[in-house]
């Protein structure tokens, strides 16, 4: 033992600021900035190696989490770490940055979604959430499967708006085929499962309505209509300024013409799904949730017909009607904004 190990000390980045070793193991969570990366990597003398963590850490909070429901790869996790710049800047700059509508909408759609999925939890109550907590008396092993907080969050809203008992959804879904050879069985029912199917629109095409338990939710009705009304504001404010510049997007490729209303949707794909600026994805990286996934198919088959066909009078005619019509549907607002009382606790 003494020849062939030798002692290893654990430390925060900050605190390893200053000190050097011969080699050096890091672990990343991809919420680090540019500059935690470089004095990571700067630490061994000889050798740095880095880890990264690309699934959930089991924290009930993350469970709807956009990085959770949609992991990233590693090296999409990278070019966030590196996108994360966490030098001071001014007041000014802050104040702007605070009213980008583009930042805006990603925290938005992250809060949004979130209060889902703690309103259907709170719905059913705590008793059935841990009777779901409880699945590996079904399916063993399935809560250690690195999916099963995607599969637990989207149980519970199912059951949420069908008042069928989470259990039940996943019991037909595991009846389907075999899950013996999955690598994944939590991922597997996940996309087994029925797509939710809420009476009202989401604020964004992708995103799912309220249903209708949650709206005849008192505690919970007022406060997500107000975050569904902030979403479409929000989305459209993107859109106006996006459809307004006159610059060729970043992302466009050579040759193509994208029309004004192609861009101002993937100008809100983006900003709500908090793709990098510099990311030359037009649509990111990708999506593993269903509706998201159809949805950034969907646009990128856009994308390709622009890149493919000439921009004539009439094909732009006809895209401007389209648009006309799309415009007026696709950021949906509840009927009433109303005026209830403020999010409840969880």
């Amino acid at each position: 033992m003494r020849t062939s190990t030798g002692l290893g000390y654990a430390s925060t980045i900050h605190a390893a600021q200053g000190v050097s070793a011969d080699t050096m193991h890091g672990l990343l969570t991809g919420q680090e900035s540019r500059q935690q990366l470089y004095t990571m990597l700067t630490r061994g003398r000889t050798a740095n190696h880095l880890y990264l963590q690309v699934v959930g850490d089991g924290d009930p909070h993350t469970l709807i989490r956009p990085d959770t429901i949609s992991p990233r790869t590693p090296s999409e996790i990278l070019q966030q770490i590196l996108a994360r710049d966490e030098t001071l800047v001014s007041a000014s700059t802050l104040l702007r940055e605070l009213h980008n509508p583009a930042a805006g909408l990603f925290r938005a759609v992250q809060r949004y979604t979130d209060a889902l999925h703690v309103a259907a939890e709170q719905l059913l109550g705590p008793q059935t959430v841990a009777e779901l907590d409880q699945a590996d008396q079904y399916l063993p092993g399935l809560t250690d499967e690195p999916a099963w907080p995607t599969l637990r969050a989207q149980l519970l809203a199912l059951a949420a708006e069908t008042g069928k008992h989470s259990l039940r959804h996943m019991l037909t879904a595991a009846a389907g085929r075999d899950l013996q050879t999955a690598g994944d069985m939590a991922a597997v029912l996940y996309w087994r499962l029925p797509e939710l199917t809420p009476p009202n629109p989401g604020p964004l095409p992708w995103l799912p309505g309220i249903p209708s338990t949650l709206h005849d939710y008192p505690v919970w009705r007022a406060y997500l209509a107000k975050r569904s009304h902030l979403v479409a504001d929000l989305a459209a404010q993107v859109q106006d300024h996006a459809c307004q510049g006159d610059a060729q997007p970043a992302w466009a490729p050579h040759g193509s013409h994208p029309s004004s209303a192609l861009i101002g949707e993937i100008a809100v794909w983006r900003a709500a799904n908090g793709i990098n600026p510099h990311d030359p994805r037009p649509t990111g990286g990708t999506q593993l949730e269903t509706l998201r996934a159809f949805w950034k198919q969907r646009l990128n088959r856009d994308i390709t017909r622009a890149t493919h066909e000439p921009a004539d009078a009439k094909a732009g005619e006809r895209e401007a009607k389209r648009t006309a019509v799309g415009k007026q549907r696709q950021y949906q607002r509840p009927e009433q904004r109303p005026s209830g009382p403020s999010a409840p606790g969880r």
